[in-house]
C-alpha cells in the first residue's frame, strides 16, 4: 500500500530583509508570530510553531510520524538534525541586532537513542552557550515529555553583517 502526504507553505521572499531590520526584541516577536507555513522546512517536517523566551531560547515540538522513517523502521537522523539545527540557528539569530544575521558554520549531532512513532511528541530546545562578536555557540537537545534525551547538538553560528 502506498502512503501519501501533502503539505503547504507560504514562503515570504523578503523574510531575510525583514529580519535584518529588526532588533533582538523585535526578532523574538517576529519568530513567535511566524506561522509554520511560512517556514517550508518546518511545514515539511510537521513541526509546531516556534516558542521563544525573553532570553531568546527557542523550542518547538514535533511528533515523529512514519514519513520520518528510514529503511530500518526508525526515525531518520536527519529529522533530529534538522530540528536541532533550526532551533539553534533561530536562537542565535535572536541574539544579534539590526543589520546582522547568523548562519550555521558547523553542527555536531549526538544520537543517543532511536525514535519511532511510539516515542510521542519530542521538543527541540536551544540554549546559548556564548555570544561573541564573530560567532555564537549554541547547544540543543531533543527530548520527550518524560525528559528522555534522544539527540543533542552543538553548533557554531557565524555572525554576518548584511
Amino acid at each position: 500500500m502506498m502512503n501519501e502526504r501533502t503539505f503547504n507553505w507560504i514562503l515570504e521572499k523578503e523574510a531575510v530583509q525583514i529580519l535584518i531590520g529588526l532588533d533582538k526584541d523585535q526578532r523574538r516577536e517576529y519568530f513567535r508570530n511566524l506561522p509554520i507555513e511560512n517556514v517550508p522546512m518546518g511545514s515539511l517536517m510537521g513541526a509546531s510553531g516556534i516558542d521563544i523566551d525573553d532570553n531568546g531560547h527557542v523550542s518547538f515540538t514535533i511528533t515523529p510520524q512514519e514519513f520520518h522513517y528510514n529503511p530500518l523502521g526508525t526515525v531518520h537522523g536527519g529529522m533530529a538534525a534538522t530540528m536541532l539545527d533550526s532551533c539553534n540557528s533561530i536562537s542565535a539569530n535572536c541574539q544579534v541586532g539590526k543589520g546582522f544575521i547568523t548562519m550555521t558554520t558547523d553542527i555536531r549531532i549526538n544520537y543517543l537513542r532511536p525514535m519511532t512513532i511510539n516515542t510521542g511528541e519530542v521538543t527541540a530546545t536551544a540554549n546559548i552557550e556564548k555570544v561573541g562578536r564573530k560567532v555564537i555557540f549554541v547547544n540543543g537537545a531533543l527530548v520527550d515529555k518524560n525528559k528522555k534525551v534522544y539527540a543533542t547538538a552543538n553548533s557554531t553560528e557565524l555572525v554576518v553583517e548584511v
